[in-house]
């Protein structure tokens, strides 16, 4: 991502603007490549969705159930985006993430519900819920953002 979009990022988080954030994220390659979407309607709750689990988002050996490298990547993206109310102060970026598998995602949908659970200096933790459509939780993460980075 260029300077010049984090930069227009950054101004729609100073102003509020949610719906421009969220339609950035949902935007950009890496999204539209992977089939998900942001959901910032609750900026302190943000959501990461798979409204339709294609072929694409299954692996394994030849099993149904999403790759974990797709959960791995969306609980990563899911708990970043809990730094967004953070980045006047600057950057954030992930400094650790723990992924608990805990049945196989077998769904046709799939949200990733993050959450903070405290801020401490310069560190964000957080959570994230990995569910199925029928709300079950199939994997559970633990994350820690670092934030205040400077270019």
């Amino acid at each position: 991502m260029d300077l010049s979009k984090t930069q227009m990022l950054l101004k729609y988080l100073k102003e509020g603007n949610t719906r421009e954030v969220e339609n950035f994220f949902n935007q950009s390659l890496q999204l539209k490549l992977v089939g998900a979407s942001v959901d910032l309607s609750n900026p302190k709750r943000p959501v990461v969705i798979i409204s339709k689990v294609e072929d694409m988002h299954r692996g394994g050996i030849g099993g149904e159930a999403v790759n974990g490298g797709i959960i791995s990547m969306l609980v990563d993206l899911s708990i970043g985006l809990l730094g967004l109310p953070f980045y006047p102060e600057g950057y954030t970026a992930t400094q650790h993430l723990s992924i608990h598998f805990v049945k196989p995602l077998n769904a046709t949908s799939v949200r990733f519900e993050a959450e903070i659970t405290q801020v401490v200096n310069n560190r964000i933790f957080g959570n994230v819920n990995v569910v199925n459509e029928k709300g079950e939780v199939c994997s559970f993460a633990s994350g820690v953002l670092v934030k205040g980075i400077r270019k």
